[in-house]
């Protein structure tokens, strides 16, 4: 075993006793097919990360933050995925996940709330929006936000009065040219949502942060 690899069992660690202790029986084992896997860098000023599954590179080029990969094919079932830093080539975080056959994911890589590097994963909704409309989801991966929620409004009405950090993102269908908005709560700072971004049609996982802990950051990514 090389010493990257090394590195990431060490960071497996914790997760992986995490589990055992949980677990009262044992995990069902699902058979091996294919699924795809999109890969972010939501981590602030963060080195650019490639992405690994097992020993297999899925990122061509290392993703720069607020960037995110093409979709890359991976052997779905229980394996670990884990970030290496370009610019040292070392291993800066890691997570053992269950992908279901014929599915797309995003991971996202994010500072948590003990400021260290970790990934997060979502499976994607594959089913189309109805006509004139589009689905959306919300992740808050912030800790400058200091657990304020944010409060997104859709033309000017509450449409998620508390979304905190790390909350795990659900859709919401809205007509396309919905005006968006989000602002940290008690803030009177918000920040418009383009909506040219959001075409009938399609899917979008919609991520936030802040450089200031005030203003409101969004990147928009494209599902489907």
């Amino acid at each position: 075993m090389n010493n990257k690899i090394s590195k990431v069992f060490c960071l497996l660690l914790t997760l992986i006793i995490t589990v055992a202790l949980g677990c009262k029986k044992e995990q069902p084992v699902m058979e091996e097919g294919k699924a795809k896997v999109r890969f972010v860098n939501a981590y602030l000023n963060s080195d650019p990360q490639e992405l690994y599954q097992e020993n297999n590179k899925l990122t061509p080029q290392a993703i720069v933050y607020g960037a995110y990969s093409g979709y890359a094919e991976v052997n779905s079932g229980r394996s670990v995925f884990w970030s290496n830093g370009a610019v040292e080539n070392k291993a800066t975080s890691a997570i053992e996940a269950v992908l279901y056959g014929n599915n797309a994911y995003t991971l996202l890589y994010y500072k948590n709330q003990d400021s260290k590097p970790s990934i997060v994963g979502y499976i994607n909704q594959a089913g189309a929006p109805a006509a004139g409309k589009f689905k959306v989801r919300f992740v808050n991966l912030s800790i400058m936000f200091n657990d304020k929620p944010l409060v997104i409004s859709a033309n000017n009405n509450a449409f998620l009065n508390s979304l905190n950090f790390g909350d795990n993102p659900s859709y919401a269908e809205l007509a396309i040219n919905t005006e968006l908005r989000v602002n940290l709560r008690d803030s009177n700072k918000t920040t418009l949502l383009d909506k040219t971004k959001f075409q009938e049609g399609k899917n979008y996982l919609v991520w936030f942060d802040t450089s200031d802990g005030i203003e409101v950051s969004y990147h928009v990514i494209q599902e489907n």
